[in-house]
């Protein structure tokens, strides 16, 4: 007799198709989760879904985190994929038109510090 697991696998993990245009940013960022403290980090490329982030350490796939940006939001979601020294978060809630716009005039006048 087969067993079955009675929690599916979260579809999220397995998607490769990308679902938005990527903004290439470099924005100085905080990461934290319950699983570690705050570090600093940079946010690579950012969509209304999503975005992709440098940071020091592996963060495990499926832990929920906190990213702080400086002077403009906090972003909640899940790690969706983990490489070397860089992660790709999946949003809790699409990030709004309007702060995305925001994000890309302000890249346009110069990254942040």
């Amino acid at each position: 007799m087969a067993s079955v697991d009675p929690t599916p696998y979260p579809t999220w993990l397995a998607q490769e198709e990308r679902q938005a245009d990527r903004l290439a940013v470099v924005w100085p960022a905080t990461i934290s989760s319950m699983k570690f403290d705050a570090e600093a980090c940079s946010i690579s490329d950012i969509t209304h879904l999503g975005c992709r982030i440098m940071l020091t350490h592996r963060v495990t796939v499926g832990t929920y985190v906190t990213i702080d940006m400086p002077q403009l939001t906090k972003l909640e979601g899940w790690i969706a994929w983990n490489r070397e020294h860089e992660v790709g978060v999946e949003f809790s809630h699409p990030l709004p038109v309007d702060v995305l716009s925001d994000i890309e005039l302000r890249m346009q006048a110069g990254p942040p510090h």
